[in-house]
C-alpha cells in the first residue's frame, strides 16, 4: 500500500492488468497510478488477483476474479472505515471491476481504464452493464476497444478519450493518470495535499 506523507483524505483500491499477460499489482502503469494518489493525499491498496503473485489460489480466467475485486474493496473499508473509497480497474482490472459493479458493488468514486470490449484474441467482450455516470478512460486506438466503439456501447458512462493512445498507453501514461486522479478528486471532493 502506498501511503500519502500526510494524514489521507481517501483510499482507492487499485486492480491491476490481465495475470496471463504479464499483469501484476507491481505493473508500472498500475504504480504510476498508485504512486499519484499517494501524492495526491489519498491511501492507494494495490492488490494481486487470486493465483498471481504471491496471491493464494488458481487465475479462473474472469470467472471469480471479481470476488477478489470484493475482497480488496471490502480491506480498504476496513483499513479507512471513514474515508471516501475509489475504485481504479486497468485493462482486466477495469473488467473485473465493471463487473463487481454489475453485481451491485459501489464505491465513492469509481475509474475504469482501458476497459476491454474483445479478448486477447480478439474474440468480442459483452460489454457490461455499468451505472450511468461511470467514469471510464479510453485509449483511442485501443486494440480491445476503441473510443468510438466504447462510446457506442456504453452511451450512458462518461467518457475520457486520451487522443493517439493504445491499450498499454505508451507516451501517453502521464494524461491517462492525470485523467484517473482528477475524476477520483472531483467524486471525493476532499481536499488535495497538491497546490
Amino acid at each position: 500500500m502506498r501511503i500519502p506523507d500526510l494524514p489521507p483524505t481517501a483510499i482507492v483500491v487499485i486492480a491491476h492488468p490481465l495475470p496471463t499477460h504479464g499483469g501484476t499489482m507491481r505493473n508500472p502503469f498500475i504504480a504510476q497510478i498508485a504512486r499519484a494518489c499517494a501524492e495526491h493525499g489519498w491511501l492507494a491498496l494495490r492488490f494481486n488477483f487470486r493465483g498471481t503473485g504471491d496471491s493464494a489460489g488458481e487465475f479462473t480466467g474472469g470467472e471469480r476474479e471479481v470476488e477478489d475485486v470484493d475482497a480488496a474493496v471490502r480491506h480498504g473499508r476496513s483499513l479507512a472505515p471513514a474515508l471516501p473509497l475509489g475504485l481504479v480497474g486497468y485493462s482486466f482490472g477495469a473488467r473485473m471491476s465493471a463487473d463487481w459493479l454489475e453485481r451491485g458493488g459501489r464505491a465513492d468514486a469509481v475509474v475504469l481504464v482501458a476497459l476491454p470490449l474483445r479478448d486477447p484474441e480478439q474474440g468480442p467482450l459483452p460489454p457490461p452493464r455499468l451505472p450511468a455516470g461511470t467514469f471510464v478512460v479510453a485509449a483511442e486506438d485501443d486494440q480491445f476497444g476503441k473510443a468510438d466503439e466504447l462510446r457506442a456501447a456504453l452511451p450512458d458512462a462518461r467518457l475520457a478519450v486520451v487522443p493517439d493512445a493504445e491499450h498499454f498507453f505508451i507516451g501517453k501514461r502521464d494524461e491517462a493518470v492525470r485523467l484517473v486522479c482528477d475524476e477520483l478528486a472531483r467524486a471525493f471532493a476532499v481536499p488535495s495535499h497538491l497546490p
